[in-house]
This record gives C-alpha cells, structure tokens and sequence, in this order.
C-alpha cells in the first residue's frame, strides 16, 4: 500500500491563508457595473520615502474609448479642466505628447514640462514630470470597460514627489482636489455626445 503523507495543521493552515489571499486579490479587482457613478469609488495614499503614493479608481458614466480621447487630448485640456490655464505641445509622436503646462495648485500656479505616453491597443496612459517648478507627478491611467460599453473603470495611480515649501500631506491633498476637478472635466467631455 503507498504511502500518503501525513499533512500537518500548519501546511493545513498554510494551504487555507494561500488560498484565501489567491481569493481576495481575485476579487478585489471586480467591479459592480450596476452601482451609481462615483469619480472616486476606491482611494488610497500611500506614503513611500520621499513621495506619496495615490491610488484612484473612478466609475464612470461614459464608454472607455470617449474617456480615453478626453485624457490624450492634453493640448485642449483649458477647455475642459479647470485649473488648467494653458498647454503648449512641444512635440508629438504617433504614441506619446511633450507638453508645458501651467495649472493651479494650492493656489499657486504650477509650470511643468510633462511627457504623456499612450499605449491605445492596452488602453492605458502614462505621464512623467520632467521638469516643474512645484511638484512632480509620475503615474498612469489603466481603463476598464463595461460588458455592454457604456460604463468606464478608471485605475489613476499617482507618485508625487515632494514640493519645495509644501508637506507630503498638504501635497498629497492638493492632488486628490485637483483629481476630482480634472474628472469631472474629462467625465463632461467624454459625456459630450461625438462631435461632428
């Protein structure tokens, strides 16, 4: 007869905990498509040495590819974000825009140098700060659609780097602010029906 191994509580318990967490990481990325529209249905700060961590997630009330357009088109983001006074398009590929920007910040006007890549067959958007004379903001967007296409989980992950006068908490509440107006805006642009 052969021999079976004799399992011991502690791979027992082991086993149980590794399929527990397996289980929770699977879910915690589902989404409920029928709750209402919420442009900040997860948050989470991180403080990491030097710079903050934000992670927001925003259900939305419009198609992916319509919230993804309203993202890339940096260069017209004074038309529909407020805060942002003006954008000038230093160059342009097929997958990525250089841009200077001057926004608000806790009330001081902003100035940064900021590469935008575009990754459109993923749906997903990075950004990097290259240069500023406030804050810098490194992260991405990562885009979910809906089953049947109407809806738009947006994952927005942030690292900013402490600011010359300002403390990682101040700063870190100056982007969740400025977050939430930035969607709004793109959340009324992609809402907008088509041009055309």
């Amino acid at each position: 007869m052969p021999r079976v191994p004799r399992v011991t509580s502690r791979v027992l318990v082991g086993v149980v905990l590794l399929l527990g967490s397996l289980l929770i990481a699977a879910c915690g990325d589902q989404v409920d498509w029928s709750a209402p529209e919420d442009l900040l249905i997860h948050e989470k700060a991180t403080d990491r040495d030097g710079f903050v961590e934000l992670d927001y997630w925003s259900l939305i009330d419009a198609p992916c590819q319509r919230v993804y357009e309203a993202l890339i088109d940096v260069e017209h983001y004074p038309e529909f974000i407020p805060g942002v006074q003006r954008v000038q398009l230093l160059s342009q590929t097929e997958g990525s825009k250089t841009v200077q920007i001057a926004q608000d910040v806790i009330g001081r006007q902003a100035n940064a140098k900021v590469e935008w890549m575009f990754d459109p067959q993923k749906r997903e958007i990075q950004f990097k700060t290259l240069s500023s004379d406030l804050t810098y903001n490194d992260g991405y967007y990562k885009f979910q659609e809906s089953p049947d296409k109407k809806r738009c989980l947006v994952k927005s992950l942030f690292l900013v780097k402490q600011a010359q006068g300002m403390s990682l908490g101040a700063l870190g509440q100056a982007t969740r602010e400025s977050f939430l107006t930035a969607a709004r805006g793109v959340k009324k642009r992609a809402s907008a029906p088509p041009a055309g």
